[in-house]
């Protein structure tokens, strides 16, 4: 009997990290939504900017930058099912259909049907 639990203690921690959340495993549309877009159509100042950016571990923000200094970065954690990504700011949700090629990223808000184009700033920090 001191053999069994001997080897189970022996064997037992190979089993429980050998399973893993599959939830870390990143879809490849989500691997091609991974970076930094900025908006394609600015507002009415040419000085305000607008980006999203997204990470590995499905959480990003939402920057306004003016003048070229971040003057806003708002934490959210993101998820995707088809092209509907869902945003959980602190308290808030916000879902949006996107339509994603290499480059760009075509935006349209489910709650108001307001559109907006996006271009890629940046692949990832760590490509």
């Amino acid at each position: 009997m001191k053999k069994i639990l001997l080897l189970l203690a022996l064997v037992l921690p190979f089993f429980i990290s050998s399973c893993g959340d599959d939830n870390d495993v990143l879809s490849p549309m989500e691997q091609d939504l991974v970076g930094e877009w900025a908006i394609i159509n600015p507002p009415s100042t040419p000085a305000d900017d607008y980006h999203f950016v997204f990470k590995k571990e499905r959480t990003g923000s939402r920057r306004h930058i003016v003048n070229g200094e971040v003057a806003t970065d708002v934490p959210f954690k993101w998820t995707l099912e088809g092209s509907t990504l869902t945003l959980n700011y602190a308290g808030q949700q916000l879902v949006l259909e996107i339509t994603l090629t290499i480059s760009q990223m075509h935006v349209v808000y489910v709650a108001t049907g307001a559109t907006e184009d996006y271009k890629r700033v940046v692949k990832t920090e760590e490509d």
